[in-house]
């Protein structure tokens, strides 16, 4: 796993901070080292760390951040908190005005054995995150990530592109346990966009909010029924089935969340609710309406993340239902295509897995054609089955190289199931199904 690091020691002057940093946890993305400065003030206790320093010298046996090259400069993945440090300490960086007064003076002799650190240089953070992931995921104590830290970093990754077996590997965690992981952020997102008085907002909106409760009584047996929902770990998206599951989930969240006297997570349902009014009309937490909600979307489903609007030939408008192999709206005009994916929204893979791996197949394959013919890269006008097909667009398409590595990853993986299950060699599996699915999801999405 280390062959490809290296150990240097290299100059202060060349690192960066890391706006991706796990411990960060904004709905924004911080624009500035100045901005990320003021956050490890506020949140991550830098103040503290910084008298430490001063006070007991640097501890060369705790150092050996992780960086990644970067240009001709390197951003530190693992140690932003103690490169922060050396950076105040030695004037590098300057803190924001209401902290100044907390950055100790150092002698001209310390500032300059700071001036240069001992790394360990990563060949990419891919490379280093199974190792983070190993060292720091967990509930929230100080040596871990914090709970929503850990969680949105996989839905970040997810978001740019990743599949769910590329996260599995680069956060060393089963494709069921990124599963939850997503879903529990999305859950943290659906209960972000409820309607809530603005002190009840900075709340949730705190890095270090207390989560876990309400998601842990949603794990309990038969709770998720009574609210009213449902987390779809197929089509990666939370489903309100009820017209007052979302009020009902806002009284969960002021109940284990906002009251800080509230009911523990394994409370029963019956001591959560017992003072639970259902809603008079449209209060703006239960809107009315039963179906599924994409995340980050307050309840309106926007066809992305597997879930929501289109995928018919005329557009659609049908929600995917339970299991079902994709649920994205079709942009190219390809009647086939469309088809298809009006069938794959509608289709439970769990009880018809044969179907649904010979579905699958088919639409790799004619997403694949439509990309060489409009790419014209079968000049020769052959037949190509789906192995050709792959061989081609992998080979001369020029696309995203995320792209490329799916497809890749999908022959390599995927392809000898796909054939043997529709040509009755092999017993179709829905585990199987679903594995060959999330490989190829991020493409299909980018691609449809």
């Amino acid at each position: 796993m280390y062959e490809k690091f290296k150990f240097e020691r290299i100059a202060l002057s060349l690192i960066d901070l890391d706006d991706r940093n796990p411990r960060i946890v904004t709905q924004q993305k911080l624009a500035s080292e100045d901005e990320i400065l003021k956050y490890f003030f506020e949140h991550e206790d830098l103040a503290s760390f910084l008298k430490k320093i001063a006070t007991e010298g640097r501890n060369p046996g705790a150092e050996r951040p992780y960086v990644v090259k970067n240009g001709k400069r390197y951003v530190v993945v693992e140690g932003n908190t103690r490169i922060a440090a050396y950076k105040l300490l030695t004037g590098r960086a300057v803190a924001p005005v209401e902290y100044a007064s907390a950055v100790p003076l150092v002698s001209p002799s310390v500032k300059d054995e700071m001036a240069s650190v001992d790394v360990a240089i990563a060949p990419s953070r891919d490379a280093l995150m199974p190792i983070m992931a190993r060292a720091h995921f967990g509930r929230g104590d100080k040596s871990t990530w914090s709970y929503l830290g850990s969680r949105k970093a996989v839905y970040d990754d997810w978001k740019s592109g990743k599949s769910i077996g590329q996260l599995a590997n680069i956060f060393d965690r089963t494709q069921g346990s990124i599963r939850d992981l997503l879903l529990e952020y999305m859950l943290y997102l659906e209960a972000l966009n409820l309607d809530w008085t603005p002190a009840e907002r900075e709340i949730f909106l705190r890095p270090s909010v207390e989560f876990n409760p309400p998601v842990r009584f949603l794990q309990s047996t038969g709770h998720k029924q009574q609210l009213g929902i449902e987390f779809d770990k197929v089509n990666l998206e939370i489903r309100f089935v009820a017209s007052d599951a979302k009020a009902k989930l806002k009284h969960l969240m002021r109940r284990t969340v906002i009251e800080s006297n509230g009911p523990s997570a394994t409370a029963s349902y019956d001591e959560v609710f017992t003072n639970y009014v259902p809603p008079q009309g449209n209060d703006g937490a239960g809107d009315g309406q039963s179906g599924s909600s994409a995340p980050g979307s307050n309840g309106k489903g926007n066809g992305q993340s597997g879930g929501g609007t289109g995928g018919g030939p005329s557009g659609g408008g049908t929600r995917s239902k339970p299991h079902a192999l994709f649920g994205y709206a079709v942009k190219r005009h390809d009647l086939t295509l469309s088809q298809l994916m009006k069938e794959a929204k509608g289709l439970n893979t769990k009880t018809y897995p044969a179907a649904g791996s010979a579905l699958l197949r088919s639409i790799v394959e004619v997403l694949l054609k439509l990309i060489i013919e409009e790419k014209n890269l079968n000049h020769q006008g052959k037949l190509l089955d789906l192995e050709s097909a792959l061989n081609i667009v992998i080979g001369r398409a020029h696309m995203d190289q995320n792209d490329i590595k799916i497809l890749q990853e999908f022959k390599k993986s995927y392809l000898s199931y796909m054939n043997l299950s529709t040509h009755a060699t092999v017993v179709p599996n829905y585990h199987r199904l679903m594995m060959a699915r999330d490989c190829i999801d991020s493409f299909i999405k980018r691609n449809m």
